[in-house]
């Protein structure tokens, strides 16, 4: 690593020491940092004793390290990471914590694992140190070579060989079970992602998968309890998470995303790649605009060219919906989603795809904006910051949950029964 490149420094972390700090001393400092196909974006929040979230500094950094998921250029993820940490640093005016890391769901799997212990106390009676216990027991089943476990969602209890609804605790047990779904992230993948952190400067606190972050800000506790569907449409990837019975019944990614269509358009219309995003972001899904007056704006003038983008446009934008449709299909047979699908990344920006996937899903589809986050910019009440916002914001719920305050409306519950994060750093 050439030196200066990466800024952290003695000098830097003494500037921060002399401006002193600017939150008050109940408040708990978090920070996000979620590692997208294109961008890197970087969130710093306060976090007040009743796990009030405020936003304190937000920066991004672009790059064009990924492809799929998988970097192919550490050296231009690192200089993202950097980019986005010194510029939230900046508008927070304080250094950033030891962020919780979104990474995307690609090459993610899951297995299913018992685990059971015994109640040896003379009054038998499940503790909360007992269902951690039974959790680690589950987790030492042997995970699949090459992988590593990052997430877990309880299936359900037993207390004596008899299952029970909700949580054990206060139960009279001698023997006490618990039904595991494991998530996990390929090593390779991971590891790649933590060394660029590290060569920027940045040690991760944990890590989370961005379509969970993203659904802690897009889904209520009631929308999980009857049945909901987070797709996150990004640049080069769509992960989706179905909910139901207020857990996570099923994690999974896409290798289709926004630059599908970019690239689609590019060929087709023989124009240059930033004309074809400009295209897709003003256009978007239009098969019939109105060709007269102000109302029919058409490429370059040409309608000729309106229609060919709007037929490739169509193609590639229906193909999307349809394997996001089999994906939840396979995943949720025979399954209905009454909440229906949230939609949030920078493809929910796309002028009428939501439309689109509402009529080829048979489902309402809602784009999700953050906009009732205290001290959000203005530029970052927008889907595609639906990660970044919601990794503080599931630990501003962490730390009221363990403060023993109420969970806030808007965000997801977050304890032991739902999702976890084992690995550590």
């Amino acid at each position: 690593m050439k030196k200066g490149i990466y800024p952290y420094c003695g000098i830097r972390k003494q500037r921060w020491r002399v401006l002193g700090p600017v939150h008050s001393a109940e408040e708990h400092i978090v920070a996000g940092l979620d590692l997208g196909t294109s961008k890197v974006a970087a969130v710093i929040a306060a976090v007040g004793g009743q796990g009030v979230c405020r936003i304190m500094g937000v920066g991004t950094g672009s790059h064009n390290g990924l492809r799929r998921g998988v970097i192919d250029d550490q050296e231009s993820v690192t200089k993202a990471v950097t980019e986005a940490v010194i510029k939230a640093e900046r508008m927070a005016m304080m250094p950033m914590p030891q962020p919780l890391v979104g990474i995307p769901g690609v090459y993610s799997s899951s297995f299913a694992a018992t685990g059971s212990i015994t109640i040896a106390r003379s009054n038998h009676k499940v503790q909360a140190e007992d269902v951690d216990r039974v959790l680690e027991a589950a987790k030492a089943t042997v995970v699949p070579p090459g992988r590593r476990i990052i997430h877990h969602a309880v299936r359900g209890f037993a207390v004596d060989g008899n299952p029970i609804e909700g949580e054990p605790l206060g139960l009279v047990a001698r023997r006490l079970e618990v039904n595991v779904q494991f998530m996990t992230a390929a090593l390779p993948a991971l590891e790649s992602y933590l060394q660029c952190m590290n060569q920027a400067g940045v040690k991760a606190k944990e890590v989370m998968m961005q379509c969970l972050a993203a659904a802690d800000l897009a889904l209520t506790p009631s929308q999980r309890a009857v049945g909901a569907v987070l797709v996150d449409l990004g640049a080069g990837l769509t992960d989706l998470a179905l909910f139901r019975d207020s857990q996570l019944q099923h994690m999974g990614c896409l290798p289709v995303g926004t630059e599908n269509l970019t690239h689609d358009l590019t060929v087709g219309l023989h124009v240059p790649r930033g004309e074809a995003e400009r295209l897709v972001r003003e256009l978007g899904y239009n098969p019939a605009p109105e060709r007269k007056g102000a109302g029919g704006k058409a490429p370059e003038g040409s309608w000729e060219m309106l229609d060919d983008y709007n037929g490739i446009f169509k193609a590639r934008a229906e193909e999307i919906w349809q394997l996001i449709r089999t994906g939840v299909a396979n995943a949720g047979a025979g399954r209905s989603w009454p909440a229906g699908i949230k939609l949030v990344g920078g493809g929910a920006l796309i002028p009428g795809f939501a439309d689109l996937g509402a009529s080829i899903m048979g489902l309402p589809v809602e784009v999700v904006l953050p906009v009732d986050v205290a001290g959000l910019p203005e530029a970052w009440q927008s889907p595609s910051s639906a990660v970044g916002v919601g990794l503080v914001l599931h630990q501003a719920d962490g730390l009221a949950k363990s403060a023993g305050y109420p969970r806030k409306p808007r965000t997801v519950d977050v304890s032991w029964q739902k999702v976890r994060t084992w690995l550590r750093f």
